[in-house]
Order: structure tokens, then sequence, then C-alpha cells
């Protein structure tokens, strides 16, 4: 009977331990799908930032660019008029 009362015992043993075990498992796994969904949160609240701020710095490049090209095209329009103030003047001087 001692010998039957051994193995239950190291059975029970082993169901406890294997029972820890699991719970230890489940455990570990809940913090990591936690740890998983704060990551994956904090990386869409990132990528979120980052896109919002590409769309402003092209906007602002943009913006700069379209500044960039009406000046050099008023500063092109006032260069032609004075070039063809010149020629005009060479050519009344030769009449």
């Amino acid at each position: 009977m001692s010998e039957n009362n051994s193995e239950n015992s190291a059975v029970d043993a082993a169901k406890d331990f294997a029972g820890d075990a699991a719970g230890k498992v489940k455990d570990v796994a809940a913090d990591a799908t936690e740890k998983a969904k704060e990551f994956a949160g904090d990386a869409g609240e990132n990528i979120k930032e980052f896109a919002g701020e590409t769309v402003e710095n092209v906007k602002e490049f943009t913006e700069d660019a379209a500044e960039n090209v009406k000046e050099f095209a008023g500063d092109a329009v006032e260069h032609a008029k004075g070039l063809g103030a010149k020629i005009a003047g060479i050519f009344k001087h030769d009449k």
C-alpha cells in the first residue's frame, strides 16, 4: 500500500507542478500579448505622427516651392522688361 501512496504522491506532485507551469505559461503569454498590444499601439501612433509630419513637410515644401516659382517668374518678367527696354533703346538710337 505504501508503494501505491508514493505513486499517488508523485502523481499529485506532478499534477501540481504541471498546473503551476501551465499557470505561469498563461501569465507569460498574457503579459506578452499585452506588451504586443502596447507596442502595436505605440507603433501605430508613431506611424500616424510620422505620416502627419511628412504631410506637413510636403505642404511646406510645396508652398515654399510655389513661392520660389512666383518670385523667380516675377524676377524673370522684370528682367525681360528691362532687357526689352534696352533692346528698344538700341533700336531707337539706330534710327
